[in-house]
């Protein structure tokens, strides 16, 4: 990577306690990946289920990637395995990165960073997530939008204000 690109990655994510000593907390990095997949004017979203953090929300479909696995198909296999269809990307991904600090159940810094693939359905059929992060989808005009409790990347993914209570992530483009 040219330095020119690295320090302008890193300089976009400022230490998390403000400075560059150490703090008592933990530190941990995950990545994730989803998917913007619309039909008509309506988005596809999944609510997050009773034992996960925000439970109740609505979030685009997706979440970790595991170790080893490519951005690209991890999108793909968390759409599958939320909603039982079958996508296809379309388009670039959008990079979401932001830190945070997670209050559960010791305090821990987080520096999330998300993979956001436009996406179109090739296949499968709907059907719920049985035992896993999320216990329901459905498709929600932008009026709906307006009413639903969603996560703060649903706003940012979508080009929606975010609102109070929401992620306050903010965008990064790669290098």
């Amino acid at each position: 990577m040219p330095s020119s690109a690295r320090d302008r990655t890193t300089a976009a994510l400022p230490p998390p306690s403000g400075s560059s000593e150490p703090d008592e907390l933990g530190r941990v990095t995950r990545l994730a990946a989803y998917g913007v997949i619309r039909r008509d004017d309506a988005v596809l979203l999944c609510r997050i289920s009773p034992a996960y953090p925000a439970a109740g929300m609505w979030t685009l479909p997706g979440g970790g990637i595991e170790f080893g696995e490519a951005p690209d198909v991890a999108a793909l296999r968390e759409v599958e395995e939320e909603t039982g269809l079958v996508a296809r990307i379309i388009g670039a991904p959008t990079i979401l990165s932001h830190t945070g600090v997670w209050h559960r159940p010791h305090p821990v810094r987080y520096h999330h960073v998300r993979f956001v693939y436009p996406m179109e359905i090739v296949g499968g059929s709907e059907r719920i997530e049985v035992d896993g992060s999320t216990d329901a989808c459905g498709w929600f005009s932008p009026e709906a939008l307006a009413d639903l409790p969603v996560v703060g990347l649903v706003s940012l993914a979508l080009g929606l204000p975010v609102r109070d209570g929401e992620d306050d992530a903010r965008e990064t483009t790669p290098p």
